[in-house]
This record gives C-alpha cells, sequence and structure tokens, in this order.
C-alpha cells in the first residue's frame, strides 16, 4: 500500500515504506516499530486510520464542532479500535488453547 507524505514544505512524497509515518501519525502516539522489534506491520492500517480520523475532524470544525468535542470522541473511536483489536487476540488465543 503506498501513501502520500506531504512535508511542511508542501512537497509530496509517494512511499510503500512502512518507516516514513506522517507527522500527524506520529502526533497519535502510534510508533513504527513492535514491541518486539523490527518493522510493525500495522503501520498502513494506523495511517490509513488517523487520515479517516483527521479528516473526519476536518469536516466537523468546518460544521462548527468544537476541537475539544472532536478530540474527545476520537480518542473514545481509537480506544474502542484498540480494545476490539485486542479482544480479537484473547479470542484468536482461547480458540487455540481450546483446540489442543
Amino acid at each position: 500500500m503506498n501513501k502520500m507524505v506531504i512535508n511542511h514544505l508542501d512537497k509530496l512524497f509517494v512511499t510503500s515504506d512502512t518507516a516514513t509515518i506522517h507527522p500527524a501519525v506520529k502526533t497519535f502516539g502510534f510508533g513504527r516499530e513492535s514491541p518486539a522489534g523490527g518493522n510493525w506491520y500495522g503501520a498502513n492500517l494506523t495511517v490509513s486510520f488517523v487520515g479517516e480520523l483527521l479528516q473526519g475532524a476536518e469536516d466537523l470544525i468546518r460544521m462548527g464542532l468544537h476541537l475539544s468535542e472532536i478530540i474527545i470522541e476520537n480518542t473514545k473511536a481509537t480506544n474502542k479500535v484498540l480494545l476490539l483489536g485486542f479482544l480479537e487476540v484473547v479470542a484468536q488465543e482461547l480458540e487455540s488453547a481450546c483446540r489442543i
């Protein structure tokens, strides 16, 4: 999956390198390496997810919502995605354990 990254000088870069992360994604606290080390293959999903959050935030700002409300709701959405991902991993582990 290719990503378009625009730097602070409005220069456009197209890259498939998962190590190249847009600064807005870094602001969300997502790293490019997994805790176990090595490249984090969820980087493409993270860039896409955060891009959608930012696009939605832009639309909501244009509609007149206050930034603090948008931050609260985006935090809730991010937490829900992380929780669902965690629950999916736990479910897979339980399913594997039951097969043994």
